[in-house]
Order: C-alpha cells, then structure tokens, then sequence
C-alpha cells in the first residue's frame, strides 16, 4: 500500500545571512539562500535525481531529519491545489502513518501530514472522498469509529500543495504553519560529495523546494554554507587560469558581496524565497559543475575574509573591464559610497572583453523607447549630453519628431543593451576617427586612418588597413574610434569597457597580479580606504 504523506510549509528560512558582518570574524558556516532562476525557477515539475534522499527541516539554524526518500527514477515534486478536513490532534509521524492506514481501510482517502519536525496530523481530502463537505466530515468520523480522533469543523479550502512523488510514497507540502521541508544528499556521488542532482546541475548543501508567495508554480532553492557557495561561483564570475592573486581578490569580493546582499528580508522572502539568484543579477553561481582545484584553493586561502570599511563588511562590487578608469558609484546607483571612488586602471592592458561597436536602427531605437513608454516619434539625433570624470556617459538625450527624453547612469546599459556606458555616438555621414594631435606650437586635426601605429614589438605600420576600431591610449584612460561609417538612419554606439564600471574591474586585478601585487593589493587599489580582514 502507498503511504501519503502532507507536509506543511511555514514562511520561516533556515540559514539566513547577516546584512552587515563585524570585521572582528565571519561566520564561514553560516548558510545562505540562493534561489535558482537561471533553471529551476516558476516549474511546472522538479525531478531531484538522487537515489536516496533525507527529508527534513531547519530547527533555529539546525536541521534536522524527518524522513528518507529512495527511488531509482527520481523524487518529482509539483503544485497541486486541493480541499481538506483535518484531524485537530497532533501526533507523531509514526501515529499519523498507522491512522491514515486504518481510515484508508475504512474506504476513507487520508494522508499524513507532517506539521513541522516531529508534529504530524492526517488530512481528509474533500474531493477524493466525494459528496457534500458535510457528508465526507460524517464519512471520515463514522469509519474513525472507535478511534480516539476528532475533525476540525470546516474543510481547510483552496490550501496549496507540493506534491513529492518517489516510488512507494507521495508526500503532500502546503503552506499552513509549520517549517519548510528541505532535501539532503544520503548517499556520496562519485566525486565522493554529498550533492543534491537536478540533472543538469549538482548543489552541495540542501535543496528546498516551495510555491512562495502562493504561486502555481515550484521553486528551487538552495541552501548552501557560505564557503561552499563561492566553490561555486569564483570559476563561474573568473576563469580558474587566471593568476591565483587575482582569484583571491575575486572571492573576498563574493564573500563580501554574498554577506550583504543575502541577508534575511521578511516581506521578500515569503513572496519569493530568497533575495540571491544564481544569475549576473547577483553573482553567477552553477553549483559543483565548474568547480576547479585552482579556485577552490582561493577561496580557502582567503577564508572568512571580507572588504572591511570602518569597521563593516562592505560589499564587493565588481564587472568584467573598465576600459581606463573605474567609475564613482553616484554616477551609477546615484548613492555615495566612500570606499567605491573611480580611479585609473592602468593595469588593464589586457581586458578580458575586448572594445565593442552595436548598431541600432532608429526605428529600433524608437521602438525600445516606445515600449518604455517613452516614445519620441521618428528619431533625429542622439546627443551625449554630460560625461563622468571617467568618460562614461551619464546621461544621453534622444531627439525625436515629437520630443525628446534622456536616458541616464545605468539605464543606458539596460534599455540600449550596451555592454557599458562608455561610449561615442556615431551617425551617418561622420566623420568615426578624426582626432587632434598636438605638436609643439600648434595642433590639427587628422583621421587617425591617415596615422602610423606603432605596435608593441615596435614596428610601424598603417593605420589605414585597420578595422572596425582604434583605441587610443591617453595619460589615465582609453578612448574607442570607430572606422566604420553607419548608415543613413542607423547609430553606432562605439565603445570600452563591459559592466557597470563600480569597484574591482576583473581584467586589470589580473593585469595587477600578473606583475606582483597581492590580492590585499588588488583590492586596496580598486575599494578608496577598505582593508582586507
């Protein structure tokens, strides 16, 4: 006979982070919530593919086991929606097993349902047993003849399920008032971890899967300590060949990061589950998958380490190359932040992302202003209107036949699809690579196509058969040319740089660590007045 089971869910989360940690120690087991968006996110279904399978709750900071889940297909989990009479009485698991047993024999469809650790009761499915609620109520307390129980007088309507399905068990979750159920690894994997398989991904730590905020829906969540989450998410933000200095500076920044950001918020995390993601919405993370000897060993070496600024973990800002200069972070988010100051970048010789160049139409243009609600007409001009200290472009005016409307700081990035904000404005019939070059008495202006580059091997040659664009290299920052011409109706964004440009630019920490600086170093250099603790 198969045995059901009813779990119910209470919005209280297990492991949460601290929004500000002390510099006097980090917590290295404190566990974090990252909600998994990228794949497992607002499902129809969720299929845990490990063999065997603890089932439990987190008591406080603790979990706690409840159960053991086996199956060779997998454990699929999936919303459901129902009605139900419930048994007042709270008993054991055992108890409510053997009486949901005896009311099933009685022809009764019954289920055990397990409150929270170590409390259970059984639910009376309405429909299942048919008739009217009144009926099913008589139905259920007539075949209980004899069994010391009694029913709460209304049916629990509408109440929100999971369905937990493994081979000789199905396990009911919904979300009345007790703990959230979370799955655990039993068995090791073949590289000998504790991992929970979703297929196409492995999670160290515990899965919890939920219908937050009452959704039709089910999602992944993982509940990771904090040292293992960044095994995850170094290899995944900086490629593990990187200098080992460089990696270093790329897990204290995480770990700072990861400390802020995942801190326990009541109204979000009963709508949603978590505050992090495992996508560049906050840090990419994948789990085991890409996990490498090389920064796994940053990550320990830098342990419990975080950016410190008066006394707080700050957070640890960082993006992929500046282009020459980072950027102050009240030209970005509009919020002043001591510790994230633009300053130059002169170590980013070799940015990992190199200059780019997008064409957009002004009709698409138009069109992605239009569905912003912002529509200017036909397009005219785009104008450039107030640049940073650093050469991005802070706010960026678009002329239309029926207005105009300015797009500032980091908005650019996000309607335009920019990789950054720095960047020239080219349209049809310009003139892409004039420059001025100053001699000793007076200065002119010549297309740098008509110039001499001098390479690093100190050969000269024509910058004629160039393409697409130059860089020219100034006392303290980068400037991109393009060589190519738009055409009529189009805009050339000719740009530097890849991400929001506030604190550690990834391609100069390794250009740093490449000639000697420790990661201490590295992130001095790029966080104004932090230390390393």
């Amino acid at each position: 006979m198969r045995i059901l089971f009813l779990f119910a869910l209470l919005i209280f989360l297990c492991g949460t982070a601290v929004w500000e940690a002390s510099a006097a120690g980090v917590d290295t087991t404190q566990e974090i919530r990252v909600g998994l968006k990228n794949k497992f996110a607002g499902k129809k279904s969720i299929t845990i593919r490990n063999k065997k399978m603890e089932l439990g709750y987190c008591d406080g900071r603790e979990y706690r086991v409840e159960t053991v889940l086996s199956s060779g297909s997998g454990i699929q989990v999936t919303p459901e929606k129902g009605s139900f009479f419930a048994v007042e009485d709270r008993m054991s698991l055992a108890e409510a097993e053997s009486l949901a047993m005896q009311l099933m024999k009685a022809g009764v469809n019954a289920y055990a349902v397990l409150l929270s650790y170590g409390q259970a009761t059984v639910y009376c499915p309405v429909e299942e047993n048919g008739g009217e609620e009144k009926e099913v109520l008589k139905q259920c307390m007539s075949s209980a003849k004899g069994m010391d129980i009694s029913f709460e007088d209304e049916a629990k309507s509408s109440v929100y399920l999971i369905c937990i399905q493994a081979e000789d068990r199905v396990l009911f979750a919904d979300g009345v008032n007790g703990d959230y159920p979370q799955f655990a690894a039993s068995e090791t994997d073949e590289d000998s971890l504790y991992t929970v398989d979703l297929g196409s991904h492995r999670y160290r730590g515990r899965l919890e899967i939920g219908r937050y905020g009452g959704r039709t829906s089910v999602t992944a969540v993982n509940v990771v300590p904090l040292e293992e989450y960044l095994y995850g998410v170094v290899p995944y933000e900086m490629p593990a060949t990187w200098p080992m200095e460089a990696l270093k500076a790329q897990a204290v920044c995480a770990r700072s990061y990861a400390l802020l950001k995942a801190g326990y918020h009541a109204e979000t995390d009963i709508k949603r589950g978590y505050r992090m993601v495992d996508t560049v919405q906050s840090q990419v993370y994948g789990g085991t998958e890409h996990e490498h000897a090389r920064s796994n060993a940053a990550v320990d070496a830098t342990k419990g380490q975080t950016l410190c600024y008066e006394n707080r973990t700050v957070a640890g800002y960082y993006f992929s190359a500046s282009g020459g200069h980072t950027e102050d972070v009240e030209d970005v988010w509009e919020s002043e932040k001591p510790y994230l100051q633009g300053v130059p970048d002169i170590y980013e010789q070799n940015p990992s992302k190199e200059p780019w160049s997008v064409s957009i139409t002004g009709s698409k243009l138009e069109a992605l202003l239009k569905a912003e609600g912002r529509g200017v007409g036909k397009i005219t001009k785009v104008v450039p209107e107030i640049a940073t200290a650093s050469g991005r472009v802070y706010r960026l005016r678009v002329i239309g036949s029926e207005g105009s409307v300015t797009l500032a700081t980091d908005e650019l990035r996000n309607v335009l699809d920019l990789p950054s904000t720095k960047f020239k404005v080219i349209s049809a019939g310009a003139t892409p690579d004039a420059v001025t070059v100053q001699g000793e008495k007076e200065s002119k202006q010549t297309r740098i196509s008509d110039c001499y580059v001098i390479g690093s091997d100190g050969e000269a040659q024509s910058a004629k058969g160039l393409t697409e664009q130059y860089v020219v290299v100034s006392e303290d920052n980068l400037t991109g040319f393009s060589a190519v011409v738009p055409k009529e109706g189009e805009f050339l964004f000719v740009g530097m740089g890849h991400g929001h440009g506030v604190g550690m630019s990834q391609s100069g920490a390794r250009g740093m660590a490449d000639r000697g600086f420790t990661y201490q170093e590295i992130l001095e250099h790029y966080f104004t007045g932090i230390s390393v603790r």
